[in-house]
């Protein structure tokens, strides 16, 4: 209690009645002026005691933390809310200067801030190795009088500030430490104890919550910022790509055609490697096999050789063995002599000797009857024929070149195709892929067929989403099987074809059998639904080469062993 004035008996009673207490100074300066103490008045019935000190100055400091934080809170820049922090946690302690670091992230770097009592002194120096120490150990630092203090013996720091009194605390959020506060002072020992480590620690509480949410918005900020520029690049290339694919089809419009090679069309590797064997091929005027599905043009194939050979002027005569009846088909490739058989009213020469000094184009040749292979072969051999009901032999030269949709070296095998007859046709092989092997194709194929029937389509275009579904498409007739599809859209559809101008269902799967839809209504799990992918893919692909292991995984892009090791998972899978 200071003295402001002299005194008398009635300030010392009402000291002793408003302090509430009976401190021994006051009661012997009452006794030598002669006063007995007062007494203080009884609390009213009903009245509430009065609070103990101790809890009214807990009461102080939730409210001096209360008011903190919403400070705090209401700062969302980190920057200026590591300046809140600084100067929180100085007026808390009485600090001559204070310091705040916090760590860098993968977007926010590592941020510090310092402040001191003297007036413009932002940006001063303080201990790092304190505030190292207490980001490598996450626990808090107090001394008394830092300089004499054997933690920090090896600090260099600590000598040239010339520090006392140092106290620091780590910044934690959810087990993470956030960074550190920092508060020291020059001139006296002893300045922070144990209370003021304690308010420190609570504050830091705060701080690191305010500090954790100030950072994740700047982490959101960044990456917002991030995917604008991303955004942006993204479009740029788009708009480039775009620009790119109109000058390739202007290119390509430039050329009159689309890529191909004497009217067959493809641009893939598969085909360009078929360009080149053609070319080898067709100056050799040898007998050639065409292997390859219905549709994938076969026909095409053997003109090219025609046109591309020395026999280019001569004839070209194709024929589907198939499709004409045993009886017929020999009459029909020999020709017949007058009278050979009921309705032979006359000579006639057959598509051999139409052919002579040219090309014959003999397809679907492992549907001939094994007699008709042998006078296949026959002619073949000695190069001459004799027509059906004649006994004379009329030379011929003529260059056969045979195509099938069967397997002729297994049909050998099984000794429904002669083998010799094998041997004198097949001295080169052709296989022509199909269509879904070889569907990057698709579209220039699609243009090419539109141009086809430029006058009919008006301009008719294919929407992204259409060509989507085409290129999931199976194809089971090929080549044949798009051009047809493209003469439905040139009758039925207008401006641009969509899904739902299609005949195909978009759902269906590649190899005709298999569903490659992922949609498992409410079942969003990413791991059945990519093991589901894997047995879809694996599945066609070992139909597609008839379970050979090696061309599978060939198709797939992985190793012999990796598709195995898939089989084997997928097998204990189910067996599970």
């Amino acid at each position: 209690m200071k003295q402001t004035g002299p005194l008398d008996r009635d300030s010392v009673r009402g000291a002793l009645l408003v302090d509430g207490g009976d401190p021994q100074p006051l009661r012997d300066l009452l006794a030598e002026l002669g006063e007995a103490p007062p007494v203080a008045p009884a609390p009213r019935a009903g009245a509430p005691a009065p609070a103990p000190a101790s809890t009214t100055a807990e009461q102080l400091r939730a409210e001096q933390q209360l008011r903190i934080y919403r400070r705090l809170a209401r700062e969302d820049r980190l920057e200026l809310l590591l300046q809140q922090v600084v100067d929180a946690m100085m007026d808390l302690t009485d600090a001559e200067r204070g310091a705040v670091v916090v760590q860098a992230t993968p977007h926010t770097p590592r941020l510090e801030l310092t402040r001191e009592l003297a007036e413009g002194s932002e940006g001063v120096r303080f201990s790092r190795s304190v505030i190292e120490r207490v980001l490598a150990e996450g626990e808090p630092v107090l001394s008394v009088d830092a300089a004499a203090d054997d933690r920090f013996d090896g600090s260099r720091s600590i000598s040239h500030l010339n520090l006392r009194s140092v106290l620091a605390v780590p910044l934690r959020f959810r087990g993470e430490c956030l960074g550190a506060a920092y508060v020291d002072h020059r001139l006296r020992r002893g300045n922070f104890d144990e209370e003021d480590l304690a308010r420190m620690e609570e504050f830091a509480e705060l701080a690191a919550l305010a500090v954790a949410h100030a950072r994740a918005l700047a982490e959101l900020r960044a990456q917002a910022e991030a995917l604008e520029l991303q955004q942006a690049e993204l479009s740029r290339l788009l708009e480039a790509r775009e620009a790119e694919v109109i000058g390739l089809r202007e290119e390509v419009r430039a050329q009159g055609a689309p890529r191909g090679y004497r009217g067959i069309i493809g641009g893939t590797p598969v085909m360009q490697r078929i360009f080149k064997l053609i070319d080898r091929v067709a100056d050799a005027d040898v007998p050639v096999v065409i292997h390859g599905e219905s549709g994938t043009g076969k026909e095409l194939v053997a003109r090219a050789l025609h046109e591309a050979g020395p026999r280019r002027d001569g004839p070209f005569i194709a024929e589907n063995c198939g499709a004409i009846p045993e009886t017929l088909l020999e009459s029909v490739l020999f020709g017949h002599a007058k009278g050979a058989f009921t309705g032979a009213s006359s000579a006639k020469a057959g598509l051999f000797e139409a052919a002579n000094g040219g090309t014959i184009f003999l397809d679907e040749v492992g549907e001939m009857s094994p007699a008709m292979q042998t006078k296949l072969l026959r002619v073949l051999q000695e190069g001459e024929l004799r027509r059906v009901g004649d006994n004379r032999a009329r030379p011929i030269d003529v260059r056969v070149i045979a195509a099938s949709n069967r397997d002729l070296e297994a049909m050998v095998e099984r000794g429904d195709f002669r083998r010799d007859l094998y041997y004198r046709i097949n001295v080169i092989k052709i296989e022509l892929p199909a269509l879904r092997d070889r569907i990057d194709d698709l579209p220039v194929l699609v243009e090419h067929f539109l141009s086809r029937h430029a006058a009919a389509s008006r301009g008719l275009r294919v929407s992204p989403a259409a060509m989507r579904v085409l290129a999931q498409h199976p194809w089971p007739g090929n080549v044949r099987e798009l051009e047809n599809e493209v003469q439905r859209w040139v009758a039925l559809a207008e401006g641009e074809v969509g899904p739902d101008d299609l005949s195909m269902t978009p759902s269906r799967s590649a190899d005709g059998g298999v569903e490659l839809a992922l949609d498992d209504g409410d079942d969003l799990r990413i791991r059945p639904r990519i093991e589901r992918m894997e047995r879809a893919l694996i599945a066609q692909a070992m139909g597609r080469t008839g379970g050979n292991q090696t061309k599978a995984a060939e198709m797939l892009g992985l190793s012999r062993y990796g598709l195995q090791k898939k089989l084997r998972r997928l097998s204990e899978d189910e067996d599970a």
